[in-house]
């Protein structure tokens, strides 16, 4: 029921964005079953009370740019089997196993790498996740591209929604014919690549669903800030992730999220400005009421909350059987 709503929405929104989007969200509050759902729609009904808001000029940009299909599927995959379905069952399962899962997960993936997780364990990890209720996951390419093996992985995962951070702003050709068939991705460039925007002309020509990100940390200058939400307007991209580098101070992480927040309120720019571990930390807290991630680097390490290197991850061993031993214990004191 909800995926032909929101599929009607979609066709109904290219004929006239505004009202159809006002009766999108008003559709949404409908359907929210906890605390984040209606705060995020409420926040949504007040930002399109705005007629001259620029996320009118985004979504312009992304019904252009975008097959609908991807839309509706990567939208569902994430809003409603992360965010409501998966979130519900994560409480359950906490509430069981009396300790904190986390409602998304990141992997380092590097294919040229001899340390780190295979696609196909990565594959029967994401198995795992599902019946955890993770149905989020995040993949951030390190070093050299891993060619199409692991976006043949996210087309079979047709329930759970990826965002790939690549780590080249050039994708093969190979790359972008599979990703017209992951209706259930979306494929983020480096912004700061010069490669990058000639691929984002690809990708829109194949509306293919992607988003740009930057890598900050101290040595960052702010001034750089503005020229790399240019190149994201100039791109017609829909989101721009900022992405903290290990060992960045957590109060550097803070502002940041801070800034992505202002300027997703300021509605003066057509792109969603989101702080990846900041804005992930605050999402967990709302719907899973902790703010603990889990992530596994490119020499197979489950990494601790600062970004430090923690203990060795064993494929060998039950998803939930390492949950217990590293996540904190559930309720939070």
């Amino acid at each position: 029921m909800i995926e032909s709503a929101v599929s009607q929405g979609i066709r109904q929104m290219k004929e006239d964005p505004e009202r159809a989007a006002r009766r999108m969200v008003d559709l949404g509050k409908q359907f929210s079953h906890n605390r984040f759902q209606d705060m995020i729609f409420s926040v949504i009904q007040e930002l399109l009370d705005n007629d001259r808001s620029s996320y009118y000029d985004m979504l312009h940009n992304l019904l252009k740019n975008t097959d609908e299909k991807a839309i509706q599927k990567f939208g569902v995959n994430f809003g409603y089997m992360g965010w409501t379905y998966g979130a519900s069952l994560i409480r359950e399962k906490e509430k069981a196993c009396g300790h904190c899962i986390p409602w998304a997960v990141t992997f380092r993936y590097d294919p040229a790498g001899k340390k780190g997780l295979t696609a196909a364990q990565l594959e029967d990890l994401i198995g795992q996740g599902q019946k955890l209720g993770i149905y989020v996951y995040y993949i951030r390419e390190m070093g050299a591209s891993g060619g199409h093996t692991l976006l043949e992985v996210f087309e079979r995962c047709r329930d759970c929604a990826f965002v790939a951070f690549s780590h080249s702003g050039c994708l093969t050709a190979a790359q972008i014919e599979i990703l017209k068939l992951c209706k259930n991705t979306v494929i983020s460039l480096p912004v700061d690549d010069p490669e990058s925007m000639l691929t984002a002309s690809l990708l829109r020509d194949q509306k293919i669903f992607f988003a740009l990100h930057y890598l900050y940390d101290e040595t960052v200058d702010s001034s750089m800030l503005p020229g790399l939400v240019e190149s994201t307007i100039a791109s017609e991209s829909a989101f721009l992730f900022a992405i903290a580098r290990d060992g960045t101070p957590r109060d550097l992480v803070g502002k940041v999220t801070e800034q992505c927040y202002k300027s997703r309120l300021s509605q003066t720019v057509p792109t969603v400005c989101i702080d990846f571990y900041g804005d992930d930390r605050k999402i967990s807290k709302a719907i899973c009421e902790h703010p603990y991630l889990f992530e596994i680097d490119e020499e197979g390490c489950i990494l601790n909350e600062d970004g430090t290197k923690g203990p060795l991850f064993d494929p060998e061993k039950p998803l939930s059987a390492t949950l217990a031993e590293v996540m904190p214990s559930y309720p939070c004191a």
